[in-house]
């Protein structure tokens, strides 16, 4: 059987996009940088984002039902580096940030990103020290379909939770 260490080893060998996720509403809402994050459905639309038990996010998530995946381009890694921190880091992660309103849920989004998803919360999955949020996309925007995202690899950003 394989060690701890040698099963953490392997699992950094999968390749995540880095987005920010924002939730809540406003600038008193919060955002954290997250790699755990896929489509798992495409009738409807729906994606799905992993957060840790212990990040101050999931209440938020619960109160206000709904998450916008902020799409960050290789070039702006500082930007994800701003909502990348430990679970515990925080709520004021939006107080400054120019943000807008999504255009369904009214969930912010950060401004001057590639692009975004909107989603409405419709199911939560308990898994291990995470829970999973399943969210339906109800809109999205795209900046510019041939712009390189930022990913585990190309940033070094990497969470192994």
């Amino acid at each position: 059987m394989a060690s701890e260490k040698d099963i953490k080893k392997v699992l950094r060998k999968l390749e995540y996009g880095v987005y920010v996720v924002s939730m809540g509403k406003g600038n008193d809402g919060n955002a954290f940088t997250a790699s755990w994050v896929a489509q798992v459905s495409s009738e409807p639309p729906m994606v799905m984002i992993a957060v840790n038990n212990k990040h101050q996010s999931i209440p938020i998530l619960k109160e206000h039902g709904a998450f916008v995946i902020n799409f960050v381009g290789r070039d702006h890694e500082s930007v994800a580096k701003k909502y990348y921190g430990p679970a515990e880091s925080g709520y004021e992660k939006l107080k400054t940030a120019d943000i807008e309103a999504s255009p369904v849920t009214k969930t912010p989004v950060l401004n001057g990103l590639e692009g975004y998803l909107d989603c409405k919360i419709v199911d939560t999955v308990a898994a291990g020290n995470h829970t999973v949020f399943i969210g339906e996309v109800l809109a999205a925007f795209i900046e510019d379909t041939d712009a390189v995202l930022m990913t585990s690899y190309n940033s070094k950003l990497r969470y192994t939770g």
